[in-house]
């Protein structure tokens, strides 16, 4: 079974395919909470199992990998939270803490299975061209959710969560098959740091380019269409950042005029842009409100809070039954003239804000500053954070943000001797490529909690995967 690795390969291969493209249908509830047993824990599972059956026929050799022993540091630091969380400050049911901690350990050991795929230079080609086919998919769905009213399976909420069907209202920022836009923001402002800069890599076959040249240009709409601040600056800094140290310094120039015509042509990007500014700044600089627009802010999970505007849900589509167009929905707005005005982006910046600072956030905090060292436990602190930093302290405390954050480190440390190499290999190409996608994800976990949504996790797993075989390939053996 185990005498050559295609096994794991044709492994990745496929959960690269599935893991963007399969919506969240649940299998099963699970009591306490609306994350649910899906499909992907049924083909993850038994990719570990057909993993942990060749580390036990081999002799475990993981073991040897340089990285092996950060990653056990940090299951230790998760293991020690879970425990003082159920034994010591009881802050969740024991299964729902025991629960998210599998689940930790189910995203990362994609990473160790990813490692086992990789065995050749050849080997690095086959993840890029199954990505490219998966963002094809990606692609053509968002499309259609914009414009032929293709459904959305979501997780905004307990009941979205069941798996029902919904559809788009013309407000609605597009998330693909993904759980929400934000997931499907961040998932493409890495992989599409990855698509143009590995096109530097292709040798000849002008045919081959332009045809991925094509599919990034439509995986840039898609990214304008998500309208998320945070992955677009993350993604037009990663992508700088990746054809500077690729030395395509001339590509630089048409990707930023590319990314600052976006800005402007979309009208829900220019006004949440806008409406980040304070309204006094822009008065001073004579910038438009964005009080006077009509685009209705789409809603992420939250914590119950007295609502600021009059949220609105999508529609259920129930077959043979007509959707009627929806109308915008006056509100008071708090003002001396009690005018009636449309809900604006301004309204929804200053939402968004205002949950992240002045509730998830001092959540999280709160939890730190309870246990220091190990935190209150995974999932402890409700399904949002909107900052994977602060959801690390607060959850598995010192010990476990210090321990995670040395895992992105060791490669961080290991790649800065390439930015000053002069003669690059393929391999050193695709490893500062990848260390640009590596930077812009941590910039992306600033506002999203990029680590626990399990599409942007389990991407992000494989490529950390790819990253560390380019590398360290010469020095590892084929067990």
């Amino acid at each position: 079974m185990f005498t050559n690795l295609n096994i794991f390969r044709s492994i990745i291969a496929i959960l690269i395919l599935f893991i963007p493209l399969y919506p969240k249908f649940p299998l099963d509830t699970v009591t306490g909470t609306y994350v649910a047993i899906r499909v992907d824990d049924i083909v993850i599972a038994l990719s570990i199992l057909v993993w942990v059956v060749y580390q036990v026929k081999k002799g475990f050799p993981v073991l040897k990998l340089k990285i092996t022993t950060l990653f056990i540091c940090y299951f230790l630091a998760i293991i020690a939270s879970t425990i003082t969380a159920i034994f010591v400050y009881q802050t969740d049911s024991p299964h729902l803490l025991i629960l998210n901690t599998l689940r930790r350990f189910e995203y990362m050991t994609i990473f160790f299975i990813t490692i086992q795929a990789i065995k050749s230079r050849q080997d690095f080609k086959y993840p890029f061209i199954f990505l490219l086919i998966a963002n094809l998919f990606v692609y053509i769905y968002a499309f259609g959710q914009k414009y032929l009213h293709f459904p959305v399976v979501s997780t905004m909420n307990s009941e979205f969560s069941k798996g029902i069907l919904l559809q788009m209202d013309v407000w609605t920022r597009v998330s693909s098959t993904f759980a929400g836009h934000y997931d499907l923001a961040a998932y493409l402002s890495v992989v599409l740091i990855i698509i143009l800069s590995l096109i530097s890599l292709i040798k000849g076959n002008r045919f081959l380019k332009l045809v991925i040249i094509f599919l990034w240009f439509i995986g840039f709409e898609v990214l304008t269409f998500t309208a998320s601040r945070i992955s677009t600056f993350a993604y037009w800094g990663g992508i700088s950042l990746s054809l500077f140290l690729i030395r395509k310094y001339l590509w630089i120039i048409p990707v930023s005029i590319l990314m600052i015509f976006s800005l402007f042509s979309s009208k829900d990007l220019n006004q949440r842009l806008l409406a980040t500014i304070p309204q006094s700044i822009r008065l001073n600089l004579h910038f438009p409100s964005g009080s006077g627009t009509r685009t209705i802010p789409s809603l992420t999970p939250t914590p119950t809070l007295p609502p600021i505007v009059a949220p609105i849900s999508p529609v259920i589509v129930v077959p043979g039954q007509k959707v009627a167009t929806p109308t915008p929905t006056k509100i008071p707005r708090p003002t001396p003239t009690s005018d009636y005005l449309p809900i604006d982006s301004d309204v929804g910046v200053a939402r968004s804000g205002e949950i992240r600072f002045n509730a998830e956030w001092p959540r999280a905090i709160t939890a730190y500053r309870k246990n220091f060292l190990t935190g209150t436990g995974l999932g402890s602190i409700t399904l949002a954070t909107d900052n994977d930093y602060l959801r690390l302290l607060g959850e598995s405390g010192l010990l476990g943000f210090l321990t995670f954050i040395s895992i992105p480190l060791f490669f961080i440390i290991h790649t800065i001797p390439l930015i000053f190499k002069k003669s690059l290999t393929s391999q050193n190409y695709l490893s500062l490529i990848l260390f640009s996608g590596l930077l812009a994800t941590l910039a992306n976990a600033i506002f999203i909690d990029i680590f626990e949504a399990s599409k942007t996790a389990y991407s992000f797993w494989i490529m950390m995967g790819i990253y560390y075989q380019s590398l360290f390939l010469k020095t590892t053996s084929d067990d």
